[in-house]
């Protein structure tokens, strides 16, 4: 109630009316704002932008594959569901998206990358190619662990180790010097010390297949998943696969369906060089397919980022899409597992330079 002491000052203003109108709305205003807090809440993080993924590889293989399977559910449970676009950089095997990410890519949040597991070992093993370093950026994870890997032979009647170990001069096709799959076909040649392999390089990943089948080269290396669904038939051709390489989780032909049992070329890691070389390997690629981002976006983007992916690897239609895509089972590893990986990598430099030697261009060092 008003007090009749007081005395109330009666305004003859002809703004009168708006002044009392205006302080209604604004009363109404307090009033109703803390019933109603969306009103004043930011737009999320990504809403109306564009994400752009840097695929460091060729449009078409698998790679490729893995992630235009996730993107839909990366758009899904980002908050704000940008649309989502690749860029393709296959220079170097990953190196030069990863160059590209430390040195030219924004830290806005809007890039992010998806590389093989070369990025891990180009920079450990101090690759001069490699112009990053791992610190560099903020991992979001990985959808699997990847591999095994085979070595596919064209029809040369190759279907023994034995056989193989006496073969001179095998012509291997690739990608790129540091590209993964090149990386593991120097390994095996390595660890079976195979007389004088060359290696053929600079195919996209589709033209490695076509490479090997018109015999301009005799051999390539593949996920063993993904060639029994999609090639399986080539080995009633005379294609032969006499050595895989076992994943990180140490499975190897017996872990794929349809594939026949295949000799490890892990067994034969039988000297002190072999044995350091191949623990080096497993100890520098805690995933197949990893996305980061450059160290320094915007915290929202990061946590939109972080919580969109840990959404996406826990999400069962994305593991069967991913499966149907890539004939490989999803195994992420979250983006904190793998920068923990990484802080437990032994370091040593006699090991280091041999690894170079091991997975770049020269010729093969010998293992004993």
């Amino acid at each position: 109630m008003l007090n009749p002491s007081v005395p109330v000052k009666t305004v003859n203003s002809p703004l009168a009316p708006w002044i009392v109108s205006l302080s209604g709305i604004m009363l109404a205003l307090s009033l109703a704002l803390p019933y109603a807090p969306h009103v004043l809440a930011a737009a999320p993080f990504y809403e109306g932008k564009v994400l752009t993924i840097i695929q460091g590889r060729s449009a078409g293989g698998l790679g490729d594959f893995r992630v235009r399977a996730a993107a839909p559910y990366l758009q899904k449970y980002l908050a704000g569901h940008p649309q989502i676009v690749f860029q393709y950089m296959a220079g170097a095997g990953g190196i030069q998206a990863a160059n590209h990410m430390a040195g030219v890519a924004k830290s806005d949040g809007l890039t992010i990358a998806n590389i093989a597991t070369s990025i891990f070992i180009n920079a450990i093993s101090k690759d001069p190619v490699a112009r990053y370093s791992l610190s560099e950026f903020m991992f979001l994870g990985a959808p699997s662990v990847g591999g095994p890997y085979a070595l596919v032979i064209r029809p040369l009647g190759l279907d023994t180790v034995e056989k193989l170990k006496g073969r001179s001069k095998l012509r291997i096709a690739e990608r790129s010097v540091g590209h993964t799959m090149y990386s593991v076909g120097r390994l095996m040649a390595f660890l079976l010390e195979l007389k004088d392999p060359q290696w053929v390089v600079g195919y996209s990943s589709p033209e490695v297949e076509i490479a090997v089948e018109r015999g301009e080269a005799d051999a390539r290396t593949e996920v063993l998943y993904d060639f029994m669904k999609n090639k399986g038939q080539l080995l009633q051709q005379g294609f032969t696969i006499p050595v895989v390489l076992q994943n990180i989780k140490g499975r190897g032909s017996e872990a794929v369906a349809g594939a026949p049992k295949i000799p490890s070329v892990n067994d034969y890691a039988d000297t002190p060089l072999k044995k350091e070389v191949l623990r080096f390997y497993y100890n520098s690629r805690p995933g197949s397919s990893v996305y980061f981002a450059p160290r320094g976006i915007p915290k929202e983007a990061a946590e939109s980022l972080r919580t969109a992916f840990s959404k996406l690897w826990e999400d069962r239609q994305f593991a069967r899409e991913y499966e149907h895509n890539t004939a490989e089972p999803t195994e992420p590893i979250s983006g904190e597992e793998i920068e923990k990986f990484l802080q437990q990598i032994p370091k040593d430099d006699k090991v280091d330079r041999l690894v170079q030697q091991v997975l770049g261009p020269g010729p093969i060092p010998a293992a004993r």
